[in-house]
């Protein structure tokens, strides 16, 4: 999921199958480190990279993790958001599965994602996964309070006070329907 956000996505690819799981496949090992924020030396100096002549290089997953994690606390601002995404879609599942759907092998399947989930929320950072949460928070605020408002506005108006609630509207700037009511997307 995390290397699924470094752009060209050509780049580089997490090898999935038995034989070779977890193996990070860099097309160029130069251009790949730098995509991802870290020092072609430094990669070459592990004895889990193998760069061949062509320049493609395969890293273990001791680095894929390393370069995971480094990808993780760069890009958090766009991870962040599709963690929170994906854990809404988990807690739905377990919501709308009744008692005659439901088993322990989803129940499983269900905590392991939300555990990869808790993972990567740690991995891009306390401050950065904070400050995205306040950030949700604020959001959620501003649409309550902006709600509250409009509320109030019309009130006015039902009450003949139309000038007040014109003023309130033009102080405002902005109206409250014209925000995403689901700020957490």
């Amino acid at each position: 999921m995390i290397l699924g956000f470094v752009r060209p996505k050509s780049k580089l690819r997490l090898r999935r199958g038995a034989a070779d799981a977890g193996i990070l496949e860099l097309n160029n090992l130069d251009a790949g480190a730098r995509l991802v924020g870290m020092d072609p030396a430094d990669l070459r100096g592990d004895p889990m990279v193998h760069e061949n002549r062509a320049g493609l290089c395969l890293a273990g997953w001791p680095v894929t993790e390393r370069i995971a994690r480094h990808v993780a606390d760069h890009l958090a601002d766009g991870i962040l958001p599709e963690v929170d995404r994906r854990q809404q879609a988990i807690d739905q599942e377990r919501t709308e599965s009744g008692w005659y759907s439901y088993s322990r092998r989803d129940d499983r399947k269900l905590d392991a994602e939300a555990a990869v989930l808790r993972t990567v929320r740690e991995w891009c950072g306390q401050d950065k996964t904070e400050r995205y949460d306040e950030l949700f928070a604020l959001r959620e605020e501003v649409v309550r309070l902006g709600k509250l408002i409009e509320k109030s506005v019309k009130a006015l108006r039902d009450r003949g006070h139309g000038v007040i609630a014109s003023t309130i509207e033009r102080d405002l700037g902005v109206h409250i329907s014209s925000l995403d009511p689901d700020v957490r997307r």
